[in-house]
């Protein structure tokens, strides 16, 4: 298994900043701290926490700018899909997770109740079968 890692951690510390020319098609990923991010002709003002990225949609300057020491990743992305983020955000992926755990808790509660279901007609079943008949019995009545 190769754990190399592709794309090298940039560290920023407070108040320092990241140029990026001609960024389209590159994403800003957060790993700690929080960084502002501001594109050339865009009133926009991105401003990104651990867990989240933002995925560069224009050309022209890009300025990252540490608004606490972080630690980030440039990574380019897919031309096609740079307006989406090129990894989920924290939300996106606990969002995710609770549909992942809802639909657990569906399926186990759907094989606990084919289970009862089961049983119950089982118990049903037994009872509505009609009793054995009792041996018959010799009388002998004395004359």
């Amino acid at each position: 298994m190769n754990n190399e890692l592709r794309h090298p951690l940039t560290e920023l510390t407070a108040g320092s900043m990241l140029r990026l020319r001609d960024a389209q098609g590159l994403a800003v990923v957060v790993f700690e701290g929080q960084v502002w991010i501001t594109l050339q002709d865009d009133r926009r003002d991105i401003v990104l926490a651990a867990g989240e990225s933002f995925s560069v949609d224009r050309p022209g300057l890009t300025l990252v700018q540490a608004c606490r020491d972080s630690r980030l990743i440039v990574a380019e992305t897919d031309p096609r899909t740079a307006a989406q983020p090129a990894v989920p955000t924290s939300y996106e992926l606990h969002q995710w997770a609770r549909t992942q755990r809802s639909a657990a808790i569906g399926d186990a509660l759907a094989k606990g109740l084919a289970a009862v279901h089961g049983a119950v007609e089982g118990v049903f079943a037994l009872a509505s079968m009609p009793s054995s008949p009792q041996a018959p019995t010799l009388c002998t009545t004395a004359r």
